[in-house]
């Protein structure tokens, strides 16, 4: 990891970001149609605004602390999920945010993970072989979404979902070295949320097949929601060999509040954190939920200086 930027609804600013992990946030709020709602957003929610406006203000934050320098870089974008085949409310984004920063995404190789927090593993799977192909990278990987829209505010006010509603925009640069962390194996899955119980479960068997030793750490996007604790919680049993009492579950958004898209991508920044600080040694998995559609998980290890594998 060579670099990387944060603007969160709890630290408008990258040291503030990576500080949420110690420093817990001062709790917020948020008057919503009578409410008072736990919330923590960058910008106060708007209920007229497009959320695609929404989504470019964010990204403009993170532009002006990086001060261009993702302009003609390889970028995977990776944004909340658009599931409809030939999305126009996607095109129409993408079409905006190359008009407010023509540079972002002019390299030929620049890709888009329109697949919600599942789609930073994909993302990430991908950024591996560009690197394994083209060379030491680098590979910017940046994501965006935010919980600041009329129906997901409505339903948090109505107790539908639990948790903190934020929003943000992260950006993580990869490249290749002789050492560093290592992503070992990566698992997606697409299956409606109506079937999302039996998806996890198949990709927790694919994961336990894939371990000799336990984990010693297992990142997870459980910021408060029930319905989200529930899909892996009742699959967690498939897990039985791979966890023990050393393994720690990790909950960053805890921290951060639900960043949706954004929070998978802080969580793959934290895992990497760890490694470099050397707060793990063995192996670590993370698990992706998506909202609607897509699941994925992936394990980490990391390599020492001499071997074969490269970082990602």
């Amino acid at each position: 990891m060579k670099q990387y930027a944060m603007v969160l609804g709890y630290a408008t600013d990258t040291l503030a970001a990576a500080a949420l992990q110690v420093l817990p946030p001062e709790p917020a709020y948020l008057n919503w149609h009578g409410e008072t709602l736990p919330a923590a957003f960058v910008f106060a929610p708007v209920p007229e605004q497009p959320f695609s406006e929404r989504l470019l203000d964010l990204l403009a934050s993170l532009q002006q602390q990086l001060d261009g320098t993702l302009n003609n870089q390889t970028v995977y974008l990776i944004l909340p999920e658009y599931t409809e085949p030939d999305s126009s409310t996607l095109n129409t984004l993408l079409q905006q945010l190359m008009r407010r920063f023509p540079g972002l995404l002019q390299s030929d190789s620049c890709r888009v993970f329109s697949h919600g927090s599942a789609g930073v593993l994909m993302a990430l799977n991908a950024a591996q072989q560009h690197i394994s192909i083209q060379g030491n990278g680098p590979v910017w990987l940046v994501a965006a979404d935010s919980m600041a829209q009329t129906s997901v505010l409505d339903a948090y006010a109505k107790g539908e979902r639990r948790g903190v509603p934020s929003e943000g925009a992260i950006a993580l640069c990869l490249a290749g070295c002789q050492s560093g962390v290592t992503l070992q194996f990566s698992a997606t899955d697409a299956q409606p949320a109506t079937t999302a119980k039996s998806a996890m479960a198949a990709l927790f068997l694919q994961l336990a097949a894939k371990l000799k030793t336990p984990l010693k750490q297992l990142y997870f996007p459980d910021s408060g929601d029930l319905q989200v604790t529930e899909q892996w919680l009742e699959q967690y049993q498939h897990l039985h060999g791979v966890v023990d009492s050393e393994t720690w579950l990790m909950f960053p958004s805890y921290a951060t509040g639900e960043l949706g898209a954004c929070g998978g991508l802080y969580r793959l920044w934290h895992v990497v954190q760890a490694y470099e600080q050397g707060r793990i040694t063995g192996q670590a998995a993370q698990c992706e939920l998506s909202a609607q559609l897509f699941r994925a998980v992936a394990v980490f290890a990391f390599a020492e200086a001499g071997l074969d594998d490269k970082d990602v």
